[in-house]
């Protein structure tokens, strides 16, 4: 039977969105990092650039993998990439290790700023969070995350509107008046950087893959990621160009943000649903880590143990926590998110756009060549 329009075009560009939230924009940096220090017009170009690298991608790795039934990013990597998909998943790993360190980072930021208490007491709370989420397993998380979800959207929608209502003025001064940077090659430079490593979120979406009736459907889904996937992004810019350029200097924007509008109640309710979405997203790439280790265990017939998951997931908390405290979010933001970028342009997207297009093409003229 074949399924709505909405289930179809629409509901793989919401997943997609729903997966780069936390390490592309929950905690604000990532916007400021590549997006608003240009200046609030260039940051818009990038955003732009950004949005349109997604657009360009998605599509094609959304018609590789319909074409050969590819519905999770080994088979996906395997079939791209040869022998050297492995170099993948140890990227896919680090990026994992990357976002759960800003999710650490940040975590302390928000917990330290409202609690007199020590600086790593908020990633201890949410690995402790994450490692129970994970012991509960799938269906755990999955009620988490949609639960969770409406909620983050429905605060960002009035924290956005909060914000354009209060310091409308301001917005619209910075964006049309105010002095800032020219716009230059290094909106491209932002634009490609952010794409770059917020792209890989498609790797999460392989499996609605089955959903596609047809190349249109996959073409349209992927397409739709970009704008689904950077909106959210570009309102949260908006808001934070009001106090464009001292947001630039905070570790934490979106808290710079919440205190500007001097509301202590929503500011501790805002942070609140803030700190469960790095539970979400955490919670939602160790799941993937975990998921990946147990098909290792099927393909040797025996089945993962139960406790093998929050003790993995917590592994990989310590070592993030032990990163973000040695480093700090704005280095890991503006450092660790460019070499990754960098590598993920290596190995994902070039060989999506030359190798991935030549086997999609191989692919339709066999189909075509079968007697009907």
């Amino acid at each position: 039977m074949k399924l709505s329009f909405f289930n179809r075009l629409i509901v793989p560009g919401l997943i997609f969105q729903s997966t780069m939230v936390g390490g592309g924009y929950a905690t604000g940096r990532e916007l400021v990092e590549f997006f608003l220090q240009l200046g609030p017009r260039s940051g818009l170009v990038a955003m732009l650039v950004a949005t349109s690298i997604i657009s360009l991608v998605c599509p094609i790795a959304f018609e590789m993998a319909r074409r050969y039934s590819l519905h999770d990013y080994r088979l996906f990597f395997q079939k791209l990439l040869g022998p050297a998909w492995i170099v993948f998943e140890i990227a896919f790993l680090s990026l994992v290790l990357l976002i759960l360190s800003v999710l650490g980072a940040a975590s302390n930021e928000i917990v330290s700023s409202q609690f007199d208490v020590p600086t790593m007491t908020g990633s201890i709370i949410l690995m402790a969070s994450v490692g129970m989420l994970v012991f509960w397993g799938s269906n755990a998380i999955q009620k988490f995350l949609s639960a969770w979800s409406v909620l983050l959207y429905c605060t960002y929608a009035a924290l956005i509107a909060w914000s354009l209502i209060t310091f409308g003025g301001e917005i619209q001064h910075n964006l049309v008046v105010a002095e800032q940077p020219e716009i230059g090659l290094d909106s491209l430079r932002g634009g490609l950087i952010y794409a770059g490593y917020n792209v890989v979120t498609f790797t999460s979406v392989l499996f609605i893959v089955r959903n596609f009736s047809s190349r249109r459907d996959a073409l349209w889904a992927g397409a739709l990621c970009g704008p689904l996937g950077m909106i959210p992004g570009l309102l949260l810019l908006l808001a934070m160009s009001a106090h464009y350029p001292e947001v630039n200097e905070q570790a934490l924007p979106i808290n710079y943000l919440l205190n500007q509008l001097q509301a202590p109640a929503a500011l501790v309710f805002f942070q609140l649903v803030i700190f469960g979405t790095f539970i979400e997203t955490g919670a939602a790439f160790l799941h993937s880590v975990n998921e990946r280790i147990s098909h290792v265990f099927q393909e040797h017939r025996t089945e993962m143990p139960r406790a093998m998951r929050p003790a993995v997931s917590i592994g990989f908390m310590i070592i993030a926590i032990f990163v973000a405290d040695a480093v700090g979010i704005v280095n890991l933001i503006g450092q660790g998110y460019t070499y990754a970028t960098y590598l993920f342009l290596g190995i994902v997207v070039l060989p999506l756009l030359t190798r991935g297009v030549l086997l999609i093409r191989h692919r339709a003229k066999s189909d075509t060549a079968l007697p009907s």
